[in-house]
């Protein structure tokens, strides 16, 4: 009877000390899965909030200000969904602005979604914009993509598609070296290598390169324009990345 006890005694102990360290590996593998000095806070919770000329916002707030995740919606047809710090956007986020243009009648809509930072477009980024007849028709549809300064396009490629002569205009551009392509449709690099292109404007450096497909009227300028193409034809394979990428931008700019 007292070995029955003892080995009773045992067996508690035992599973009080395998509680002790279920319980102390719990709160290992819990502190773990931050690093060391990392404050775990709870979600703020969400809170509506009306803002400065008429904005209103629903999302996480401190302190009267969105701070989180929301969306914010201005009159009209403006509106960002993504991360605030202290009132203004910052982090990544979604804007949109569809609007009417009362003098031409075209709609519009603008489409930004990328990293914010001080309540304006900074970082990478893609920015989309549509011009619409009023039944819907797209008549103009371009793309910025690569990195946005102050809420201005800064460096990366642009991908234009109009009811124009020629149809598609494209950019490259960085610290070093600019491209500008219009062109008709097609296979651009086959073009640029037969000198076809509508026009190419080429700056890298102190090097600074162009033609139009029409020729020139003097003889001497004309020859300006042929020694252009010739240079344009030598760097293909330079160029051939950004070609490919003009291409593959405009595949995204349907008209309809």
């Amino acid at each position: 009877m007292r070995k029955t006890k003892k080995t009773n005694t045992m067996r508690h102990a035992s599973i009080r000390l395998s509680a002790a360290m279920l319980i102390a590996l719990s709160l290992a593998g819990a502190a773990s899965a931050y690093p060391t000095g990392t404050a775990v806070h709870a979600a703020a919770a969400k809170q509506s909030l009306t803002l400065a000329g008429g904005a209103t916002y629903y999302g996480q707030a401190e302190n009267g200000l969105p701070d989180g995740r929301g969306t914010i919606r201005w009159p009209g047809s403006k509106t960002y969904s993504g991360s605030f710090e202290q009132g203004k956007r910052s982090g990544m986020g979604k804007y949109i602005n569809a609007y009417t243009d009362a003098d031409t009648g075209f709609r519009h809509k603008i489409v930004y979604t990328g990293t914010w930072a001080n309540d304006r477009m900074n970082g990478e980024g893609t920015w989309t914009h549509k011009r619409m007849e009023a039944s819907g028709r797209v008549i103009l549809n371009e793309i910025r993509t690569g990195v946005f300064r102050d809420n201005a396009w800064s460096a990366g490629y642009e991908a234009i598609h109009a009811e124009a002569d020629p149809e598609y205009g494209y950019t490259y551009k960085d610290q070093g070296m600019r491209l500008n392509v219009l062109a008709g449709g097609g296979n651009l690099l086959a073009s640029w290598k037969k000198g076809e292109l509508f026009g190419v404007a080429y700056q890298k450096g102190a090097v600074s390169r162009g033609y139009s497909i029409f020729p020139e009227e003097s003889a001497a300028k004309e020859r300006e324009r042929q020694a252009s193409i010739r240079y344009l034809k030598s760097i293909a394979s330079q160029v051939a990345p950004h070609l490919q990428k003009f291409e593959q931008l405009s595949r995204q700019l349907p008209l309809k």
